[in-house]
């Protein structure tokens, strides 16, 4: 980033800030009371019946993909590789569920529930680095 952010280094990392407290509010609701998450989250319930180690499991890589982004985003232009660590769970994570509607285990309705918080935060994530790399692109050409 310039010495001086503008409004577009601003947004990005305002999009990783919003992915990253999500991010780390899911993991430490996941980790402090899976049980109260698993009934929380109504699309959970149709998966089978909770695994208190399991749901604590997936909320460290919540919360550990949380703080990676938390800590780019204080300069996502230069700490851009933590901003594609930070979100390679949560993309994964999405492609996941994407590929379970695509293969029939689950319905659309059940992905579009969960699409806000699932595709939503990625998507954030992936955003922030396009107009990260578009900057770094204009920065090197010139312009």
């Amino acid at each position: 980033m310039p010495a001086k952010p503008d409004t577009l280094d601003r947004l990005a990392q305002l999009l990783l800030l919003i992915a990253a407290v999500t991010t780390i509010a899911n993991g430490i609701f996941m980790l402090v009371r899976p049980l109260d998450w698993y009934v929380f989250v109504p699309t959970v319930v149709t998966t089978g019946p909770p695994n208190a180690h399991f749901i604590r499991d997936i909320g460290l890589a919540y919360l550990g993909s949380g703080l990676i982004l938390l800590y780019a985003t204080a300069n996502p232009a230069r700490h851009w590789r933590a901003v594609a660590v930070g979100g390679l769970w949560l993309t994964f994570h999405g492609l996941l569920h994407i590929y379970e509607v695509a293969a029939g285990i689950c319905g659309p309705a059940t992905f579009w529930a969960d699409a806000p918080a699932v595709i939503g935060q990625p998507a954030l994530v992936i955003i922030a680095l396009a107009i990260v790399f578009s900057r770094r692109k204009a920065r090197i050409d010139g312009g």
